[in-house]
């Protein structure tokens, strides 16, 4: 018995790695054949001697090369899928056209990367429980599978909160921008300069819109995607408030003054909510740190005393 258990504990990293590398082969084999394809294009435009034919200047070392080509066959086929990520990655603030594959290719690399560094391990886990690399390989695909998405979250969540601080500042500068006679597309461009310096993440979201503006995109569907972009409840506000404004013909400026002063009564009363829901959250680090050390201040004399009289 205790043969074949040593027997089976040594086939296991052989196992493993063979696993490791039968999974390989196919990104690999990928890699080298669309290499080939893209040496066999480039000789052909040598040879017919065109405008475009001299040789291609690489915007990037071969390391990028190398990321980009196993990042686009990493990125998933289902369109929807590569939406919602494309989705997040924008919100997070990776708008490259590849942000996508880089994601998918870090999610795969995250779970093959520590397996193979725990098989090349191995040899030096020899004094831990049989179970014990199993384990820690199966904490290593979990930490690997969860890791992206949390880094994503909680740096969407960190943008967001940055926009909910600056935005009533937007809103004020929007406001004296469209009352000083600047049009709306106008007012949106020197917002965005304003904020270059204090609210940077507002003003790259400002300046997209005023890029997205000037390429002739409607302005309806231009803040729709301002707001997705920045993911913020005012943000979708003032979308749908310039949509209906528009369509209405009512005056932008009135309009923008007066949602700027209805979204600061709402912080307002959103600042008062959490200053009256604080002695509640307050009231378990008094029992648990305060109350002890003030029952030991003042039980702590009497029970000297007590001590000193009965002995």
């Amino acid at each position: 018995m205790f043969d074949g258990f040593t027997l089976q504990q040594s086939l296991v990293p052989g196992l493993m790695f063979v696993a490791a590398m039968l999974l390989a082969i196919p990104g690999t084999l990928s890699f080298m054949r669309n290499v080939r394809a893209k040496d066999e294009v480039e000789r052909r435009l040598e040879r017919r001697g065109q405008p475009g034919s001299e040789p291609v200047k690489r915007r990037a070392g071969a390391f990028d090369e190398v990321v980009a080509s196993f990042a686009s066959k990493a990125a998933p086929t289902d369109e929807e899928e590569m939406s919602t990520a494309r989705a997040r990655l924008v919100q997070a603030g990776f708008t490259h056209p590849a942000a996508v594959g880089r994601y998918y290719l870090v999610r795969l690399l995250c779970v093959v990367v520590p397996q193979l560094l725990v098989l090349l391990a191995l040899p030096y886990l020899g004094g831990l429980p049989p179970l014990a690399p199993l384990l820690i390989s199966v904490g290593l695909v979990l930490a690997g599978l969860m890791g992206p998405p949390m880094v994503i979250g909680q740096r969407i969540s960190k943008r967001q909160d940055q926009c909910s601080a600056g935005f009533p500042d937007m809103m004020d500068l929007m406001v004296a921008c469209v009352e000083a006679g600047l049009s709306l597309d106008a007012a949106v461009q020197r917002v965005g300069e304003e904020l270059e310096t204090r609210h940077p993440v507002i003003a790259d979201h400002m300046r997209k819109l005023s890029l997205e503006l000037r390429a002739g995109k409607s302005r309806k569907t231009a803040w729709r995607s301002f707001a997705d972009r920045m993911d913020l409840e005012d943000a979708g506000s003032l979308a749908t408030m310039l949509r209906q404004a528009e369509e209405m013909g009512t005056s932008l400026g009135a309009t923008l003054r007066i949602f700027s002063a209805d979204m600061r009564q709402r912080r307002i009363l959103m600042a008062e909510e959490r200053a009256m829901a604080l002695p509640a959250k307050l009231t378990l680090p008094l029992i648990f740190f305060v109350f002890p050390v003030l029952l030991g201040v003042l039980t702590l004399p009497a029970v000297v005393k007590i001590q000193s009289v009965m002995g």
